[in-house]
């Protein structure tokens, strides 16, 4: 994670529109060897089931051939919206992990997400922060 894929007070109206601004940024960063297939590959995994997870946190992932190193990337939006038929998010991880040879890497990520996501100081300390390098420390190795 670094400074270029976390984003504050994005303003979106669809989980789709946050999948592809979230592509866009890791795809300026080099992290991407194919934008349009990353997408899709995030978006066809979450046809199959709803990566809102609860405490307002959504966790759209890929492991994906269009992914060329393992990232994780951070927007808080400028409101909250619905990301399913029921669910409302205000804030996003996305992970992208190059497939194959990251074996279960993106589900590493995930349990570590999901180790602090359930505490209310940490999400409570990442909707006021200010700066990416707030973010990326509060998250730190996952």
């Amino acid at each position: 994670m670094n400074e270029a894929i976390v984003m504050f007070d994005v303003e979106a109206n669809s989980a789709e529109e946050v999948i592809r601004l979230i592509a866009d940024a890791m795809d300026k960063d080099d992290r991407l060897i194919d934008k349009e297939g990353y997408v899709a590959d995030v978006l066809a995994r979450e046809a199959s089931s709803s990566t809102a997870v609860g405490f307002s946190v959504a966790t759209p992932h890929s492991k994906s051939v269009h992914v060329k190193e393992p990232s994780l990337a951070f927007v808080r939006l400028a409101k909250p919206m619905k990301w399913d038929d029921s669910e409302e998010v205000d804030m996003v991880f996305q992970i992208g992990v190059p497939s194959p040879g990251q074996g279960d890497r993106h589900l590493e990520i995930l349990a570590g997400l999901f180790r602090k996501v359930m505490h209310d100081d940490f999400r409570e300390q990442l909707a006021n922060a200010k700066t990416a390098d707030e973010v990326i420390n509060l998250i730190g190795a996952v």
